[in-house]
């Protein structure tokens, strides 16, 4: 049995792949979460929506600030809820940045339940 999740849980979603992002804004919403979401890093950054985020699935790979940087520059901000990065094929650099950060990494493509039960456990750790 899945432990509750907050009804006014928001996800921040960064990522860049349009169609990836889409479907990620579905299967959050799909699982009662409230989501907020960003093709760019640097509108995220400067975003005051995130900064109310109970979850971050971060893509690693954006094109203006990667995954990690941004992750650093919202935490300097006060951002202190958990993240998430998604990543094709991620290089070690990428799993080295990401582990640094304390953050799990999923494997794009994503399949399964893996994400929404990462999501859910995060969120109601945070609780």
């Amino acid at each position: 049995m899945h432990s509750p999740v907050p009804p006014s849980a928001l996800i921040a979603i960064v990522e860049d792949d349009v169609a990836v992002l889409g479907s990620l804004e579905f299967a959050m919403r799909a699982q009662g979460y409230a989501v907020c979401s960003f093709e760019r890093s640097l509108d995220a950054l400067h975003s005051q929506e995130i900064l109310g985020a109970d979850c971050l699935l971060l893509d690693y790979a954006l094109p203006d600030l990667d995954g990690a940087a941004l992750l650093h520059a919202l935490r300097s901000r006060g951002l202190s809820c958990p993240a998430i990065f998604v990543a094709s094929s991620p290089s070690v650099r990428c799993r080295r940045e990401v582990a640094e950060a304390g953050a799990p990494l999923i494997e794009k493509p994503l399949l399964g339940e893996r994400l929404n039960e990462l999501v859910r456990q995060l969120i109601t750790e945070g609780t």
